[in-house]
């Protein structure tokens, strides 16, 4: 059984978890912000600047490092790098959430995500913002709703889920510590 694991920009794994026992259950993946804190096996860099400033640094050294393929191009083929298609048009913050999601889905029967977090959304005075929020919202749901042969698994998530996620047969939530348990043997 092929399990990955999907660590959400900006989550930092508590100190106490066994990063090693968590790699033993599948590889994880995530966005450059998440490398260092995560130990991110597949780290993905939507933006170009970045991706500029982190091959400067051999970063592609470290861990799978995914760029857009135009990005990839425009960089010159860097060795080391690896690339994906699509285009993403919709305006929303974390990019590389929603495209490690894509690539972790593509090649496991179980994605387990941590710190996605999906509350039902409440008053966001600026309307930006709140357009930003819906399309991650929405592009992740769509994410999982076409994808029905994988299970995704939301680790730690609070006890309220968006009401556009209840009806989705395979998305659960499970605590960490009960997923340690029974997947790392």
């Amino acid at each position: 059984m092929n399990i990955t694991w999907v660590v959400a920009a900006g989550h930092h794994i508590d100190p106490a978890v066994d990063i090693d026992t968590m790699k033993n259950v599948g590889p994880v993946w995530g966005s450059w912000t998440t490398w260092r804190s995560c130990a991110t096996d597949n780290v993905v860099c939507h933006n170009l600047s970045k991706a500029r400033e982190l091959l400067q640094r051999d970063f592609q050294k470290n861990c799978n490092f995914y760029l857009p393929e135009q990005h990839h191009q425009d960089l010159g083929r860097p060795t080391g790098v690896k690339y994906y298609g699509g285009n993403f048009d919709q305006e929303v913050d974390h990019i590389e959430d929603i495209v490690s999601l894509h690539l972790a889905a593509a090649t496991s029967e179980i994605v387990l995500m941590m710190g996605f977090v999906f509350l039902p959304i409440g008053e966001i005075s600026d309307r930006f913002e709140l357009h930003k929020l819906r399309n991650w919202y929405g592009l992740i749901r769509s994410l999982i709703a076409n994808n029905p042969d994988q299970q995704f698994v939301l680790i730690d998530h609070p006890p309220q889920l968006e009401k556009t996620y209840q009806d989705l047969p395979n998305l659960t939530c499970d605590t960490l510590e009960n997923v340690l348990q029974l997947l790392a043997q």
